[in-house]
């Protein structure tokens, strides 16, 4: 009995230090605090909190109230940034915008030396294989092709590579690579002959066309030399001594003496000089003149005017003399003379009667004519 009683009085303190040991843990618990975006889930979080501590007295549901608060406040601390009325975004989006429709600003940045495209056909359009050049379009996939063949392509509202439909029946402009082509500069065909023009890859055969330094021949049989029109004047000059008459005005008249063979003038425009050769050959009636412009591109127009005035007194004591007048106006061709010196019975001759030119004795000394060049 003894030992029974005992035992029962163990069990008793142990049911007693376990209800103590509960009533601990709930007093030392404290309520969790949840800081997230979704106002809803913590005020469910903190309902459930004082549900379960309701029982264990008012001193601790005070305790509990404060970290609660505390809670809020840092949850509401976190959500202020994230709440937009909307204005920023669209703010942003409309900032895209724009910088979609305008193409980037060019770069200041050093140019980049020693790159090298090892496929030039990703510059060209898929369809007219011409440079592409700005504004280039795209579709939904990035096939490029250039404006022209964007406005052929447009009716079919298809893409001509991958047949896929284009959004809204349009090409999307591709500024990034318009900013790629304006970049990639190459040096002129030219360039040993004096050009130092870099232009883009899309404009090159646009400069070589019209470029100032385009190669031209030498008239001289024999002679093989190649270069630009200030190159060929020293030629001239240094090489075969032909005439030349520089600082040659345009639309003023000048005087200048003819010698069998070329006689060259170089003749100030606007906003360029102009070589121009003038050839007088011995034919069977007299002295044909012929000229010709020496350039790499027929540019513009030139026109000549030609006049001589030549008199002759018979006798000294009748007074008598012979007199004779001629005029010509005509337009001057242009050559690079690359196929040679073109047939003077395809070019205007302007012909001096051997009576005024004189014949290989009397002629020696040229023949003196008075010039008129105009430049358009």
């Amino acid at each position: 009995m003894a030992a029974s009683s005992s035992s029962s009085k163990r069990r008793a303190m142990g049911m007693a230090a376990s209800d103590q040991g509960d009533t601990s843990a709930h007093a030392m618990k404290k309520p969790r605090v949840r800081v997230a975006p979704d106002s809803s889930a913590s005020e469910d979080d903190t309902d459930e909190d004082h549900g379960h501590d309701e029982g264990d007295g008012g001193e601790e549901e005070e305790e509990e109230e404060e970290p609660d608060g505390d809670g809020e406040e840092e949850s509401q601390s976190y959500q202020d940034p994230l709440e937009s009325d909307g204005d920023g975004v669209d703010e942003e989006a409309s900032a895209g915008d724009m910088a979609a429709s305008e193409p980037a600003a060019p770069s200041t940045r050093a140019a980049v030396a020693g790159v090298t495209v090892e496929d030039a056909d990703a510059l060209e359009c898929g369809v007219c294989f011409l440079p592409l050049r700005p504004p280039i379009f795209q579709c939904e996939v990035g096939h490029v092709v250039c404006a022209p063949c964007r406005d052929t392509l447009a009716p079919a509202g298809r893409c001509y590579v991958c047949r896929v439909a284009v959004a809204g029946g349009e090409y999307r402009r591709c500024y990034a690579l318009e900013r790629l082509v304006d970049a990639i500069r190459v040096a002129c065909p030219h360039a040993a002959h004096g050009c130092a023009a870099r232009p883009a890859y899309h404009d090159v055969e646009a400069h070589r066309l019209a470029c100032p330094h385009g190669p031209c021949h030498c008239p001289g049989e024999r002679c093989g030399f190649v270069g630009s029109t200030a190159a060929l004047l020293d030629h001239f000059a240094a090489t075969h001594n032909w005439p030349c008459t520089t600082n040659v005005k345009a639309r003023e008249v000048f005087d200048v003496r003819l010698h069998d063979g070329f006689n060259f003038l170089v003749v100030g425009g606007a906003s360029r000089h102009h070589l121009v050769m003038m050839n007088m050959t011995r034919e069977p009636l007299g002295r044909a003149i012929t000229v010709l412009r020496i350039h790499p591109h027929a540019t513009g127009r030139i026109q000549c005017e030609l006049s001589l005035s030549h008199h002759v007194v018979l006798g000294d004591s009748w007074g008598l003399y012979r007199s004779h007048y001629q005029k010509s106006v005509f337009d001057v061709g242009c050559s690079d003379l690359a196929d040679g010196l073109p047939d003077a019975k395809q070019c205007f001759q302007f012909v001096v009667p051997r009576c005024v030119a004189g014949d290989d004795d009397e002629g020696g000394t040229g023949v003196r004519i008075n010039v008129l060049i105009t430049v358009d």
